[in-house]
C-alpha cells in the first residue's frame, strides 16, 4: 500500500485526486457529521482548508461543487478512511479528520444514525438543508 510519509508526498496525492475528479472546486467549508433524532451534529468541521479529506469525501460521496448534503453509508465511510489512511505515513501532521471519520463510524456503529458530509461552496451560498445550517452553526 502506498505511504504518504512527507508533507510533499501528500500534497502530491491531494493534486492527483483533485485534478482526476472531473469539475472539482474546493469547497470553503465541509465536515462529516450524525443525523440522530431529528439533529445533526458536527464535532469537527473545516473551513478554508484541508483539501485532500475534502477530495477524499468528495470522490467517496459523488460531489464536485457547490453546497449540498450528502448522506453516507457506514461503507462509504469506511472507504474515505482507507482512501485518506496512507496519510497517516507522515507523522509530522496530526491528522484530525482521518481521527473524527473514525470516532463517527464508532458512534455510528454504536449508537446508530445517519452519516452525513456537508460541503459549502461558498459561505454566502444559502444553507442547502438543515444538515448544512448546522456544519454552519458549528464554524462559528
Amino acid at each position: 500500500m502506498e505511504q504518504w510519509d512527507t508533507k510533499e508526498k501528500i500534497a502530491a496525492a491531494r493534486e492527483r485526486m483533485e485534478e482526476s475528479h472531473h469539475d472539482w472546486r474546493r469547497p470553503a467549508a465541509y465536515g462529516v457529521g450524525v443525523y440522530r433524532e431529528g439533529t445533526t451534529e458536527f464535532t469537527r468541521v473545516n473551513q478554508n482548508g484541508n483539501y485532500l479529506p475534502a477530495v477524499v469525501l468528495a470522490r467517496v460521496t459523488g460531489h464536485t461543487r457547490g453546497t449540498y448534503s450528502h448522506p453516507m453509508s457506514v461503507g462509504q465511510l469506511e472507504a474515505a478512511v482507507g482512501e485518506l489512511s496512507p496519510a497517516e505515513a507522515c507523522t509530522e501532521l496530526a491528522h484530525p479528520n482521518l481521527h473524527h471519520w473514525r470516532e463517527v463510524l464508532a458512534d455510528v456503529r454504536e449508537n446508530g444514525g445517519q452519516i452525513v458530509a456537508v460541503f459549502v461552496g461558498g459561505l454566502a451560498d444559502p444553507p442547502a438543508d438543515e444538515h448544512d445550517s448546522a456544519l454552519r452553526a458549528a464554524l462559528r
